[in-house]
């Protein structure tokens, strides 16, 4: 064996540890940057979904938001309707049509009741004031003209509240508290007439 051949023989071998060396030593480079890059693209991944997420939630309460306001106004404005029935109802002067009160006044229980949810923030009511408004005492037949002016009068009163009229002013809460007592009364007091006239039709047949 001649010295070229052990040379390149020498050299073969020293390449041979030479480039694995090297190899590990490149991976143990790269490798971390490559972990860093992974960790940097699964970060901004979640970051998007996370912001996805969020826009998601955003529009539907806005369209919570947006659909309550449209109840809110169609509540409103179909109370004024049928308060304005029953004074028509009331001018006319004719016998009560107490199918007609049951379905009217059952409305206006229901539409205040979720006009209270939507608009009204939750107050203290004093105890006396609370046991004052629970009077639920079956009205007669000379009973319910009477219980019906005052439904209409307690209806106009709430429409007229200044808190309702200016909704972009400063919540003033004595108009807040007034609004939501008036609510209160209302749905009260059309349950009533609803539950006394329905027993006027069952007495009547």
């Amino acid at each position: 064996m001649n010295l070229r051949h052990l040379i390149y023989c020498g050299v073969s071998s020293l390449f041979l540890l030479i480039v694995p060396a090297n190899a590990a030593q490149a991976q143990r480079t790269t490798s971390p940057d490559l972990r860093g890059e992974e960790r940097e693209r699964q970060q901004r991944e979640a970051s998007l979904r996370t912001a996805e997420n969020v826009a998601a939630i955003e529009k539907r309460d806005q369209q919570r938001i947006d659909a309550a306001i449209k109840q809110v106004k169609e509540d409103f404005k179909r109370i004024q309707i049928l308060r304005n029935q029953m004074v028509r109802n009331l001018l006319a002067n004719k016998p009560f049509d107490y199918k007609l009160i049951s379905d009217e006044t059952g409305e206006i229980s229901d539409r205040a009741v979720r006009l209270k949810t939507f608009l009204i923030t939750p107050i203290h009511i004093d105890k006396s004031d609370e046991k004052s408004h629970k009077k639920d005492t079956e009205l007669k037949t000379e009973e319910m003209k009477e219980a019906l002016i005052q439904l209409c009068n307690l209806i106009a009163g709430f429409i007229d509240n200044p808190i309702l009229k200016n909704p972009g002013e400063k919540i003033d809460v004595e108009q807040s508290t007034r609004a939501g007592s008036d609510l209160q009364t209302i749905i009260e007091l059309s349950g009533n007439i609803k539950k006394s006239a329905e027993k006027l039709i069952s007495g009547s047949k």
